[in-house]
């Protein structure tokens, strides 16, 4: 049986209010982290969870379209360098062209922002997430977060879903989950309510069983004292309610003795391998 250790890295930093994604939270900013994961697999081989915002690199390879630029405009993400994802893989020696899967939790502009830049790596993710984007228009694509601009022409000829895989049981009532690997050492949770098809990563053969929880919450603060964010956060949210539901899965998870992490927390985590994004006081 082939072992896991995921590693993450911080790609941009997006600044935001901290009241607005933390229940009580202060009048001030904080610099929210975009993570991409990475793990290496024999079925897989060398493998990332996301690919992070895209870059001045990626966007002069594309058509902007105008909802495109307004999202750049509104947000305003800050990258941390040049190419911080390709400087972040050579920690791991290896190169952008060596990876051969990405897995993608979501369509959302923060996640799939690179995918264009690995023009020979299989996809894989939510059949319904897909679906969705392909029966909805530009329009109602873009007010959710998603751009048709960023995504591959060829990425029909390389996707495969997670919902193909056998369903096992995943530790601490995080419920059935997708084996995908067909050894247990990493299941696909279906964490749905932020995004359609919004899934996370559990990795059960660690010493701590671990659950990258990608968007359920922005802060781990947030499940662990139960200070889910104001109204305005959650209207990102494709279905509130749904959202509630997943953020105590995850908290049940954590209350039961498991390792949490979430893409846009502002705190270290020990599988992170970046020093650039050093957590905040």
């Amino acid at each position: 049986m082939a072992e896991i250790s995921p590693r993450f890295f911080t790609t941009s930093l997006l600044p935001v209010y901290e009241w607005l994604v933390l229940k009580g939270g202060r009048w001030r900013k904080i610099k929210l982290r975009v993570r991409v994961g990475y793990f290496h697999h024999p079925a897989l081989g060398h493998s990332l969870i996301d690919t992070g915002y895209f870059n001045n690199d990626t966007l002069r390879g594309i058509v902007t379209s105008p909802f495109l630029s307004i999202y750049r405009a509104l947000l305003r993400p800050s990258t941390l360098g040049h190419d911080p994802l390709s400087c972040s893989l050579a920690l791991l020696r290896i190169t952008r062209q060596e990876v051969q899967t990405l897995l993608i939790s979501h369509f959302h502009a923060d996640h799939i922002g690179r995918l264009r830049d690995f023009p020979n790596a299989r996809i894989i993710c939510s059949r319904r997430a897909w679906e969705t984007y392909r029966l909805r228009s530009s329009f109602k694509n873009a007010l959710s977060g998603v751009f048709g601009v960023l995504l591959p022409e060829d990425i029909e000829t390389r996707l495969s879903f997670f919902e193909d895989a056998p369903m096992v049981e995943a530790p601490y009532e995080l419920g059935r989950s997708y084996n995908l690997l067909n050894d247990g050492s990493l299941l696909v949770v279906d964490l749905p309510g932020h995004a359609e098809g919004h899934v996370g990563f559990c990795f059960p053969q660690l010493p701590k069983p671990f659950l990258y929880a990608t968007d359920s919450q922005w802060l781990t603060q947030a499940i662990v004292e139960d200070r889910m964010p104001r109204f305005a956060a959650s209207l990102v949210a494709c279905d509130r309610e749904m959202l509630r539901l997943s953020t105590e899965k995850v908290a049940i998870f954590v209350r039961r003795g498991g390792d949490v992490l979430l893409c846009h927390d502002i705190n270290s985590h020990r599988y992170d391998l970046d020093a650039e994004g050093e957590a905040q006081t």
